[in-house]
């Protein structure tokens, strides 16, 4: 998202001078300031004083302080002079203004940028959810050990093992070196290494290290982190090897490479104590809080609203997206990082919504 439409997609989702409670329009009709207004030392009244009009837009002394009470303080020290703070309220006013001649355009009305702002209240609703629940640390030892007795095959580190590697688009060559490695040994790895593999060792490079390709985990792994240089036929070999030294027969990977792979050493599966996983359980347990009360608000919501869907439209499009081919990536929207659909996803689910 480009920084000026951001901008401009907050303020159009949280109205004028965005994030400012005490602000007040020009005609007279303020919002009820709120406990949160007296910022910086100030008292209501004086947060309530008028520091600038422009246009329907009053900036008051509270929105200002707010403003510098949100920034680190790093940030803050820089506007302690007169000047750098009209440069600051220039800056305020600058954004309003672009966000007024923004709706003057319509861009308001434009499908991306009402995407992006669907978005941004979104999140927006999240972190507030997150904010009235307790902090990770405040969640009480007794339901951390529950949560752990109730989920202990989520807390098992899997079978790791540690390989090396020869690799050659010559078969031949491949059956070659796995014999030479049976026969050699440790101590004739990195030699073999250097001899066959297409990649390399450094000149610097311990030979017993020679095509290391670290700690894998088994092909069943769903939490297995994938790596560019362990392809699945190295990885589906890996554990096929009983002892620590054995070599493979070669196999063939998806590009018609071959790979000679040696077991180098193997960590047994264990489980996770307690105290290992302690602060995971902390964090997952106020997650999860979150994710209920978001169902829940969601499920209020729906009381209120009548939802339509029209199933046999949605197969139809079901149907015709199975047999079309995937959009390039410039040209498709992916689910936020919010977990928002996306744009084409939410007009679906718009249009059969009433």
């Amino acid at each position: 998202m480009r920084p000026l439409r951001l901008m401009i997609a907050v303020l159009l989702a949280l109205g004028p001078l965005a994030g400012c409670k005490s602000c007040r329009q020009a005609d007279g009709q303020a919002v009820a300031p709120d406990a949160a207004s007296s910022v910086g030392g100030l008292s209501v009244e004086q947060a309530q004083k008028p520091l600038a009009k422009f246009g329907d837009h009053v900036v008051t002394l509270g929105d200002f302080a707010k403003v510098l009470a949100d920034m680190p303080e790093y940030e803050r020290i820089r506007y302690q002079s007169l000047e750098r703070r009209k440069e600051l309220l220039r800056s305020m006013i600058d954004v309003q203004l672009l966000a007024d001649e923004a709706k003057r355009e319509g861009l308001d009305k434009d499908p991306a940028l009402q995407e992006e702002t669907r978005q941004i209240l979104v999140a927006w609703m999240r972190s507030k959810l997150l904010a009235e629940l307790p902090q990770a640390a405040a969640i009480p030892d007794g339901d951390v050990k529950a949560y752990y007795e109730a989920h202990k095959d989520l807390f098992v580190e899997p079978e790791r093992r540690r390989i090396a590697q020869i690799v050659t688009h010559d078969e031949a060559a491949a059956k070659r070196a796995a014999d030479e490695a049976r026969a050699a040994g440790t101590v004739g790895w990195g030699a073999l290494v250097k001899k066959y593999s297409e990649e390399k060792p450094a000149s610097t490079e311990a030979p017993e290290l020679a095509g290391d390709l670290g700690y894998v985990t088994a092909p069943t792994d769903a939490h297995a982190t994938t790596s560019p240089r362990v392809v699945p036929a190295v990885r589906a070999v890996a554990f096929t090897l009983k002892e620590v030294g054995a070599v493979a027969d070669p196999v063939k990977d998806a590009l018609g490479l071959f790979h000679v792979v040696r077991l180098v050493a193997k960590q047994p599966a264990r489980d996770q104590s307690l105290s290992d996983v302690e602060r995971t359980i902390r964090v997952r347990i106020v997650q999860e809080k979150r994710a209920d009360r978001e169902r829940q608000l969601v499920d209020e919501t729906r009381k209120t609203t009548r939802v339509e869907i029209d199933e046999a439209v949605l197969g139809q499009i079901a149907a015709s997206l199975a047999a079309a081919p995937a959009p390039s990536t410039s040209a498709s929207t992916s689910t936020s990082t919010s977990g928002a659909p996306s744009a084409s996803a939410s007009a679906a689910t718009s249009s059969g919504n009433r």
